[in-house]
């Protein structure tokens, strides 16, 4: 039987993906060309999504508790 390569998402993505509402998608202003940065360039680190990495690391059995797991998943995210 052939493996299947396809990517799944973890439990805990379908989880927080699923309770997220809906809403109204908005734009966000374009730089001027005056030498302003992208948005994009210096999006913050949501609370969930170190939320959902700290989980993960939970998941895989990493040794230490839940704020050794946060602060994990901060320097992770920050260094991404």
């Amino acid at each position: 039987m052939a493996k299947d390569t396809t990517t799944k998402r973890s439990t805990a993505a379908k989880a927080i993906a699923a309770a997220k509402p809906r809403g109204k998608r908005t734009t966000t202003a374009r730089a001027s060309r005056r030498g302003a940065a992208p948005a994009s360039a210096t999006a913050p680190i949501t609370h969930e999504q170190i939320a959902l990495r700290a989980y993960e690391i939970h998941l895989a059995g990493v040794e230490g508790d839940a704020m050794a797991h946060w602060l994990r998943a901060e320097r992770e995210l920050v260094g991404a």
